[in-house]
């Protein structure tokens, strides 16, 4: 984690600034290539299986938990998903299959199976219907790529009942385009979502089967050394984030983590107006959560702005909240590095250390298996904004002036001929369901941010801080 003095004194917001659709897509159209998996070439190193994995249904509990889950979604309207037309129970039997849904790497030990059959039979809250929460979590478990930060349009009559509601804020009711949400900031939480579909799949299931809960949380038992080795530093992370505990000891924290309000308003309307390509209702409650978390409980889903301690920006999370809510998600002290040098007019005047070192602290934690979420930057030259020939040189038009930045999870990598190396990524807001490829000369000198676990680049970043220290 970064220091508390780093989070009161925070003042560069470029990991909150929100990415255009134009410049995902720009970046993607410029360089990205279809994805090995499409291709049907073999996994890159870090993405084949390592570990032994349960494939197979061993005891009657199992089984009958499996039956009641094919059961429920054979006879509803769930059955086939609408993003593919591909039937759920094949997508529940591949899980089967893969490992995925025998896996316990969850916060309390229980199983996909145990969280998709807990959905299946335990009322759900406002009357969402347990069958669709299931069959959208098997969805996004069998392809994590699916998730998505696109927001949905809010129907003109629920407008109405929302501006209705004499507890809805007045600058809401003053100016209700608000709530037409374009360009969301939600990519931090939204990579670490995908993150989590694609890394801890019982997790991700225990997240929806207590969100979507009629007690509408996810309890979180945290580590305090999850947080930091010092327990006082831990201790302030909690208070300065203003997390809801609801017990504490000196090595835990029993956290209760929640959407805000308008996020039921939001899942509500995507259960009955959800059109492809836009967020589920499992997307919407998981990624109002870990803004909440992100933002020390000041994120309102029905205008994607939120508030808190640190940014002035008023959609995104910054760097400092990545990190925090990254920490408690793997319950595994994550630490920060910021690559990139920027001065007071959010201009890119150069980086902490070489390429091949940041290349190497990549390649490093997709070895062990950990998934990479960088915050990359888009300056006015890289974005095709300005040209070095032809622009007035002023704070606001220089080549270098940081114009927009965007969260992406880089999950594997391949080498090219001569040694060159290639990150495959998966990008929430390209308004495609399927990883692309971006070669690590292009995307390694826009990375502003990336977090990591401690054990791959404590002893560099310690470097680094003593180097800025004495600058």
């Amino acid at each position: 984690m970064v220091k508390p003095i780093g989070f009161l004194n925070y003042i560069n917001n470029v990991g909150g600034i929100v990415a255009p659709k134009q410049s995902a897509k720009q970046i993607d159209n410029n360089k990205a290539q279809k994805s090995p998996f499409e291709q049907g070439s073999l996994l890159p190193y870090n993405l084949a299986n390592i570990v032994p994995i349960k494939t197979s249904l061993q005891t009657v509990q199992e089984q009958e938990m499996y039956n009641k889950i094919c059961l429920v979604l054979q006879n509803s309207q769930a059955a086939i998903s609408p993003l593919d037309k591909v039937s759920v129970l094949s997508k529940l039997d591949g899980l089967l299959r893969n490992g995925k849904l025998l896996s316990s790497s969850s916060n309390d030990g229980s199983t996909t199976l145990k969280n998709l059959y807990d959905i299946v039979t335990n009322p759900r809250c406002l009357g969402l219907d347990g069958a669709k929460i299931a069959a959208q979590t098997i969805d996004a478990l069998y392809d994590p790529s699916v998730i998505t930060q696109n927001f949905g349009d809010i129907p003109l009559d629920i407008k109405n009942q929302i501006l209705n509601n004499d507890d809805m804020a007045q600058s809401v009711k003053a100016n209700p385009e608000l709530m037409d949400v374009e360009g969301s900031g939600t990519c931090v939480a939204a990579s670490v979502e995908f993150h989590m579909a694609n890394k801890h799949p019982s997790e991700f299931a225990r997240w929806v089967s207590g969100l979507t809960s009629q007690n509408q949380e996810v309890v979180q038992k945290v580590r305090l050394e999850a947080l930091s080795k010092n327990l006082l530093d831990a201790v302030t992370y909690l208070d300065i984030f203003e997390v809801n505990q609801k017990s504490f000891n000196f090595d835990y924290s029993t956290l209760s983590l929640k959407p805000d309000a308008g996020a039921y308003i939001r899942a509500q309307v995507q259960d009955k107006h959800w059109d492809k390509g836009e967020r589920t209702i499992i997307d919407v409650l998981m990624q109002s959560t870990l803004m909440q978390l992100g933002s020390q409980g000041s994120y309102d889903s029905l205008t994607d702005i939120r508030g808190g301690k640190f940014s002035t920006n008023p959609q995104g999370l910054v760097e400092t909240e990545k990190t925090f809510i990254e920490s408690i998600v793997e319950n595994n002290e994550k630490m920060s590095i910021r690559y990139q040098k920027v001065d007071d007019n959010q201009n890119l005047v150069g980086w902490e250390c070489d390429f091949d070192k940041i290349q190497k602290h990549i390649i490093d934690t997709l070895n062990v298996g950990e998934d990479v979420i960088i915050g990359y930057v888009l300056t006015n030259e890289t974005s095709g904004k300005t040209k070095k020939s032809s622009y007035v040189n002023t704070p606001d038009n220089a080549p270098n002036k940081i114009i927009n930045g965007h969260e992406i999870t880089i999950v594997g990598y391949k080498k090219e001929k001569g040694g060159k190396i290639t990150f495959i990524c998966n990008d929430t807001d390209d308004d495609k369901s399927k990883f692309i490829e971006y070669s690590a000369d292009f995307l390694i000198p826009k990375i502003h941010h990336a977090a990591y676990p401690v054990s791959i680049i404590e002893d560099d970043l310690a470097l680094i801080e003593a180097q800025q220290m004495a600058a």
